[in-house]
């Protein structure tokens, strides 16, 4: 599987809306706050991450390699280590986001050359959300169950929350229809 080297951007996402007209332009669009080019687009559901997806010719990432893109190959709470310390330098979070969403790539990459894995907004997943990986499949393929509940995984952690939320092993969950400031992807 291919992993983005970064989040999805406001630029990137503008050129999506350009060429489906019909497709409703995100929460937060219109607040410069949020809308800054190189800043990742933000106040997207999980379908209209799958539409851009679908459209851009990818796919959500499964849970299982979501966190092996985001650890590369590292063992500890941060792919930079195990302090708070060791996430600043990777990732934003309320310690030193100063309360605002940033431009994609400004903090170090991990080993496999990817940005922002840690914090700055959350990232949608393709998996249904469960509460535990009993069950799960064990080849990495995303855990979709067929009658699809509303319930996705998030992962990475976001610019507004804490350290806690942005290890490697962090999950959380969020309605498909959840369109806020932090869920990206």
């Amino acid at each position: 599987f291919y992993m983005g080297r970064y989040p999805v951007t406001n630029e990137e996402y503008a050129r999506f809306l350009k060429a489906n007209p019909t497709v409703t332009e995100p929460a937060y669009w219109a607040d410069r706050k949020y809308n800054q080019p190189k800043q990742p687009v933000v106040g997207v559901s999980w379908e209209d991450a799958r539409h851009y997806a679908a459209w851009a010719g990818l796919r959500l990432p499964g849970e299982a390699e979501w966190e092996y893109a985001c650890r590369a190959g590292s063992k500890t709470r941060y792919y930079s280590g195990d302090k708070d310390e060791d996430l600043a330098r990777v990732g934003w979070y309320t310690k030193n986001s100063g309360g605002q969403l940033h431009a994609v790539g400004e903090k170090e990459p991990n080993g496999f050359g990817l940005y922002d894995m840690h914090g700055n907004v959350w990232e949608w997943i393709e998996d249904d959300w469960h509460d535990n990986y009993k069950g799960a499949p064990n080849d990495g393929r995303a855990w979709v169950d067929k009658r699809r509940g509303s319930d996705r995984v998030v992962r990475g952690g976001g610019w507004y929350g804490g350290a806690q939320g942005c290890r490697s092993a962090a999950r959380s969950t969020a309605t498909s229809t959840l369109a806020s400031a932090s869920p990206g992807q």
